[in-house]
């Protein structure tokens, strides 16, 4: 079995670093999600690690779920992480063979608000 925290914390920078992107979050569950966080304000689980790395019989699914800022079109900042994620992806060799990436948009309410950069 491969370890893929850091790749994972590789993809979340790129999908950061994306036009558009104003946040990148986890993309499991949110019971899940909220575990991670407590492994890692424990220390037990590095930071940034919020693209899901599944892999399954020689294939490979990563899932990026992003919130788009409002100066660029979700869409277009959807297609924009895709092909980041996978040039990251084939630049690195980080599939066995086939793989896909899953991006989604969510709407967080507030979000713009709540954020104190």
């Amino acid at each position: 079995m491969t370890d893929d925290t850091g790749l994972s914390q590789r993809l979340t920078e790129v999908a950061r670093r994306t036009a558009g992107v104003s946040a990148v979050f986890a993309a499991k569950p949110a019971v899940a999600a909220a575990a991670d966080a407590l492994a890692v304000a424990l220390a037990l689980r590095e930071p940034d690690v919020l693209v899901d790395v599944a892999r399954s019989e020689g294939f490979t699914t990563f899932t990026v779920h992003i919130a788009a800022d409002a100066a660029t079109p979700a869409p277009q900042t959807l297609r924009a992480v895709g092909e980041a994620v996978r040039d990251l992806v084939l630049a690195e060799g980080a599939a066995e063979h086939h793989f896909a990436v899953n991006v989604k948009a969510r709407m967080i309410e507030g979000l713009e608000a709540d954020r104190h950069d």
